[in-house]
């Protein structure tokens, strides 16, 4: 049995928890980009997709929220200049999983080009195409100013449900100048490609993906001030159990509407979403609690530390691996194979960035 808290105050369950959003963000991706269409309509293929859902991006953004509560770093201005630069990062991993590999294609004439939605995608929507890195830079700097303005949890948990309610009503809008409207993309952009894994141009807007880290940040603060963890996940699991279902039960009447493209995700699906992150954390610290610290597990935890890196690796590999298994065309062996691979490639570029910070600050 395995004691949750540890000496430099991260939480085991916490780890656990998005270490395997790691491989289950490998999965969807992989899933995405290469399965043909009866793989990705199959049962196996259906799980892959909802373990790339809830389980994945929400998990990653709302511990984000839950870690940056547990930071040694308090300092207003790093921790500004590390989300600015994680929002950059965001744009140089735009450069090299795609306007690289996009142009190349258009100048060898590669097949794949024919495939492509020319009329939406060019190599500047690439570039300026809204994913997770931009969004977690931007969160990262409201979370800072939070912070520094000490805001009572419970206020950041009514602001977190109001976006999760009100965002829908301002995606979209624009005030027809091009460089204020840029900016606003980030926040409530939403402009649909509907194309293969690029569904949205803006895939992470602000509005409505703010509320997890900002739920993250609630659950954070609540934990480090509990007497007792234990305890506290299980009000955690109850709670989460409870919203959850309320999203299922909002949703019921209209799932198209509700879970719209994802991305955009509207009041029922949000809660759901929400419900279940809660949920997750109390089951990963039941699984902690249960079984003692294994391979399995020192695995799972590297991968959670080195979240970005393996972020950035898979999906270099994914797109620049486009060119030898095409897109939507593979077997679900094909993809089972894919996957592994993928994970095993950001594993290890993980391991090798890993080894020369340490020999950097040795």
């Amino acid at each position: 049995m395995m004691n949750d808290a540890t000496p430099n105050n991260r939480l085991l369950s916490i780890d656990l928890a998005r270490g395997l959003a790691v491989f289950f963000m490998i999965a969807v991706h992989t899933l995405e980009v290469f399965a043909s269409p009866e793989v990705k309509n199959s049962v196996s293929g259906q799980i892959i997709e909802f373990l790339g859902g809830p389980p994945a991006a929400p998990v990653f953004m709302t511990l984000m929220g839950f870690s940056f509560i547990y930071s040694r770093k308090s300092e207003l201005k790093p921790r500004l200049l590390r989300g600015f630069k994680i929002f950059l990062a965001g744009y140089l991993l735009n450069i090299l999983r795609g306007v690289i590999p996009f142009a190349l294609s258009n100048y060898l004439q590669m097949g794949v080009v024919e495939k492509l939605p020319l009329e939406k995608l060019n190599a500047y929507t690439i570039f300026t195409i809204v994913d997770i890195l931009q969004f977690a830079g931007v969160a990262c700097m409201i979370m800072a100013l939070i912070q520094e303005f000490k805001i009572n949890r419970y206020i950041i948990l009514f602001v977190a449900f109001l976006i999760s309610m009100l965002s829908p009503f301002l995606w979209g809008l624009s005030v027809n100048i091009p460089i204020v409207d840029q900016v606003l993309e980030l926040f409530w952009g939403d402009q649909p490609i509907e194309f293969s894994f690029i569904e949205n141009k803006i895939a992470f807007p602000v509005f409505p993906w703010l509320s997890f880290p900002l739920l993250g940040m609630f659950l954070g603060d609540t934990m480090k001030n509990s007497k007792d963890q234990g305890m506290t996940f299980k009000y955690f699991g109850i709670t989460g159990t409870l919203v959850l279902l309320l999203g299922v039960v909002i949703s019921y009447s209209n799932i198209d509407y509700h879970f719209n493209d994802y991305y955009h995700s509207r009041q029922g699906a949000m809660l759901f979403m929400g419900g279940f992150v809660v949920l997750w954390m109390y089951i990963a610290k039941i699984v902690i609690d249960m079984f003692a610290m294994n391979q399995l597990f020192e695995l799972l935890f590297k991968w959670s530390k080195g979240v970005t890196n393996m972020y950035f690796a898979q999906w270099i590999f994914i797109i620049w691996s486009i060119a030898l298994f095409g897109m939507s065309e593979s077997s679900y062996a094909t993809v089972v194979l894919l996957i592994l691979t993928f994970t095993f490639i950001s594993h290890f570029t993980n391991e090798f960035i890993n080894k020369i910070k340490c020999n950097k600050t040795a």
